[in-house]
């Protein structure tokens, strides 16, 4: 694959992925109303997703064999992205609203970006801050200042962001020549049941679903999130890199507004449509600098 074709194509991916997740709120709805608690969400979206990942491995290296000093690391990058990211994003809307809740989790670009400078010794690429920048103000009208701000759920979706940039960081890291793109990512998700299950019955949170209906929609949940968003996000990062990735996936929330809109006829307010603007621009300013660094 060349240079530019390897760009285009990880910007699809990333581009693809934020669109998913941006359905996921509406899709866990449905699932909630089955009996399914969050945390048990979180299990079965890595669980459930086992088999159509193994599938797709086997399809594309023939085997899921590889060396256990490749497959024990891969425990980091999950505890952090498919663990600790939606378990405490999930704990904080008991404190505050879901988008006053998002708004503090898309931090993480400009924390993604800090982290390369500070400790990865990145150099900085002016294009790329301009853009993290218009992002995170095109995030920050999303918050509207009338609703009242609890500190724990505040403290609880920072910390989201804050572990999901660690995973958007560790990420490229732990690729290895053993993997493929499917088996990679079939690791990751096996390593997150199983932290995940741990979790749940240790804190007596196990709630499966009470239904055939609400199996198949967390089977369904899975594909989608699991095997579509989080393979995609993965590929997206190890082609382009995190910080491109992660400005990439503040199209998430615009997709949720988008839902509200057409969905649940909701108003959108000018902020709203504004940041969403600020947003778009933001990932065109990206993918334009970096198009024309690699036609040069």
């Amino acid at each position: 694959m060349t240079s530019k074709r390897r760009m285009i194509v990880g910007y699809a991916y990333s581009i693809l992925s934020a669109v998913i997740y941006g359905c996921m709120p509406l899709m866990a709805s449905y699932i909630y109303a089955e009996g399914v608690n969050s945390m048990t969400l979180v299990l079965l979206r890595n669980l459930l997703a086992l088999p159509s990942l193994a599938a797709l491995a086997l399809w594309q290296q023939k085997t899921l064999k590889c060396p256990i000093r490749s497959v024990l690391p891969l425990g980091i990058p999950a505890f952090f992205g498919c663990v600790m990211t939606p378990l405490l994003l999930f704990s904080s809307y008991t404190f505050i609203a879901s988008g006053t809740a998002t708004v503090f989790h898309f931090v993480y670009p400009c924390l993604v970006l800090m982290i390369g400078l500070i400790f990865l010794r990145k150099k900085l690429v002016m294009g790329t801050l301009i853009s993290v920048l218009m992002c995170l103000a095109g995030i920050l009208l999303f918050y509207d200042p009338k609703e009242s701000l609890n500190p724990v759920g505040a403290a609880l979706a920072l910390g989201s962001g804050l572990a999901f940039a660690i995973y958007v960081v560790l990420l490229p890291r732990f690729q290895s020549k053993h993997f493929s793109g499917f088996a990679f990512c079939f690791y990751i998700a096996l390593w997150s049941s199983i932290i995940m299950l741990g979790i749940c019955l240790c804190t007596g949170q196990l709630a499966l679903p009470t239904s055939l209906v609400g199996w198949g929609l967390c089977l369904l949940f899975a594909t989608l999130v699991t095997t579509g968003a989080v393979v995609l996000f993965q590929q997206g990062a190890l082609l382009i890199g995190g910080e491109r990735t992660s400005v990439l996936s503040a199209l998430e929330p615009i997709t949720g507004v988008v839902i509200g809109i057409f969905v649940f006829h909701e108003s959108a307010k000018p902020t709203v449509l504004i940041g969403s603007l600020l947003v778009i621009a933001s990932s065109i300013l990206i993918a334009v600098i970096d198009l024309k660094h690699k036609s040069k």
